[in-house]
């Protein structure tokens, strides 16, 4: 009876089916499946976001202003006068946009940020950036709209240096963060500011009382100081040489240009504490 035997140095018989498992696969990578946006491209998709979400506010914003071009014009002898000081209406209007930019998503309602392609620090900070854009978009609209009234009204603009219009735009930046640190910060911002609006007041009433006057010095020192917020927010600083009179305003773009480095520093650095002080997940 003749036996076949298999030949140990006779290649091995594989089916079809069975080539390449055996194979080492190529890893798959993430980046390659969800490629990570650029910075860029977050702030594109950011500025649209945050564009529909001010949509509301804006129109309100717009309809106020048609009403007050309408009663002005209505005016016989109506006059608007142009300055770099009107700014600071806008800048304290910056203060509450954050609000809006991140209205429905306070502390408790951002647990999607952990799922963005980006860092939670990051979203918000592009968030944030988009906002801004659209706060100076609007700084330079109202200087616009103003810039029309006096034209029509036959009113004047205000002989100023060239930094002096700039001042409501950088001005408008350092309140615009500090409101977004305080947004991200609490879920109730509105409280936060009603308190300190009152306690400024309070504090104003008693000035005169030994126990709050310097706590009221400090405060004063914050937003009427020499390299206070007012400075920033106008570029006037206290004309020291006018003796008594109390209100005598100068300009003066050294003062202005220390303190606005000065808050800068200070807002940059708490909305950025604000933004990535939850860790990530």
């Amino acid at each position: 009876m003749n036996t076949t035997t298999a030949d140990a140095a006779s290649a091995t018989f594989t089916l079809p089916e069975n080539v390449g498992l055996a194979t080492t696969a190529a890893p798959l990578e993430g980046g390659a499946l969800n490629p990570v946006p650029g910075w860029m491209d977050v702030l594109r998709e950011q500025f649209a976001t945050v564009g529909l979400a001010l949509k509301r506010e804006g129109a309100i914003l717009g309809g106020f202003a048609a009403l007050f071009s309408t009663f002005i014009l209505l005016q016989d002898n109506a006059r608007i006068y142009l300055s770099p000081t009107m700014g600071i209406v806008a800048a304290m209007m910056a203060t509450l946009i954050p609000m809006a930019v991140w209205k429905g998503e306070d502390a408790a309602h951002r647990g999607y940020h952990h799922a963005m392609p980006v860092g939670h620090g990051a979203h918000a900070t592009a968030k944030a950036v988009a906002g801004l854009a659209w706060v100076l978009a609007g700084v330079a609209a109202f200087f616009g709209w103003l810039g029309l009234l006096s034209f029509v009204t036959v009113g004047h603009v205000e002989a100023a240096e060239p930094w002096q219009w700039v001042a409501p735009f950088v001005g408008a930046t350092v309140t615009y963060l500090l409101g977004s640190a305080l947004t991200l910060f609490t879920a109730r911002p509105w409280r936060w500011l009603g308190g300190a609006f009152v306690g400024y007041f309070f504090l104003g009433a008693f000035s005169e009382v030994d126990a709050t006057e310097p706590l009221g010095d400090a405060v004063g020192a914050l937003i009427r100081g020499h390299y206070g917020l007012r400075t920033v927010l106008t570029g006037l600083v206290h004309n020291e040489q006018a003796g008594d009179v109390k209100f005598a305003m100068i300009a003066d773009f050294g003062s202005w240009h220390t303190a606005t480095w000065i808050w800068l520093a200070i807002s940059i650095s708490l909305f950025l504490w604000a933004a990535y002080r939850q860790p990530e997940q």
